[in-house]
């Protein structure tokens, strides 16, 4: 039986956070604030033995990958996974929220999960993002050891609605922040997995925690 814990942690600031665009498919580069919060969370995690390493092929976590990984001692194997990639939000790429929030579509997007279909904007819907991130999860659990840690870094929605669900949640709920809190840049969420690789049980030991961000 396998034994693991997934350290699930969303990525530095980027400059489209900053300036609330919309940040998905596309990418933009890490601010001064998101490699110091990077390299933070590499000290606060240095001492764990990590067995392997993922991010998604997207820049912005790749780079807050490498820069946790820089502040150990050892070398961590490292791997890209394209169903850990964020969201994909089609025509509103890099558009700002505020201007956004005048679309019904997006306001579905915000509010109603479960109605927000992509019509307009050709991007995904969100059970397909949660499909992807489930089948992303379970790939790394059935290639990886019978115990140890593992570190995965991904994106604040796909990451958001995958705990969510992890933690015995409803996906068309996770919108609601008084359901379920936004994940924050750099924070860490700790998930056991245990069974044999092809069947076995998520636990949520914690999510969204920043205390050594704050520290």
């Amino acid at each position: 039986m396998k034994d693991l814990n997934l350290y699930l942690i969303r990525h530095g600031q980027t400059e489209w956070n900053i300036k609330d665009r919309m940040q998905g498919s596309q990418n933009s580069p890490l601010t001064t604030d998101g490699v110091l919060g990077a390299k933070i969370t590499g000290q606060y995690l240095k001492d764990i033995p990590f067995v392997s390493a993922y991010s998604s092929p997207q820049q912005r976590a790749v780079e807050t990958r490498d820069y946790i990984l820089s502040q150990r001692n050892d070398s961590v194997p490292v791997h890209t996974l394209d169903g850990l990639c964020e969201m994909d939000f089609g025509l509103w790429e890099g558009q700002p929220v505020p201007e956004l929030l005048k679309l019904p579509e997006f306001n579905l997007y915000m509010h109603e999960p479960e109605k927000f279909h992509a019509i307009t904007n050709q991007g995904e819907k969100y059970y397909d993002v949660l499909l992807r991130m489930q089948n992303s999860l379970d790939n790394i659990v059935k290639n990886a050891p019978d115990k140890g840690n593992i570190l995965v870094v991904s994106h604040g929605t796909a990451l958001r609605l995958l705990i969510c669900v992890l933690n015995n949640g409803d996906w068309r709920k996770h919108r609601d922040e008084n359901y379920f809190p936004r994940i924050l840049n750099t924070s860490i969420s700790v998930v056991n997995y245990q069974g044999n690789g092809s069947e076995g049980h998520y636990y949520v030991n914690y999510f969204n925690n920043v205390d050594h961000i704050k520290k």
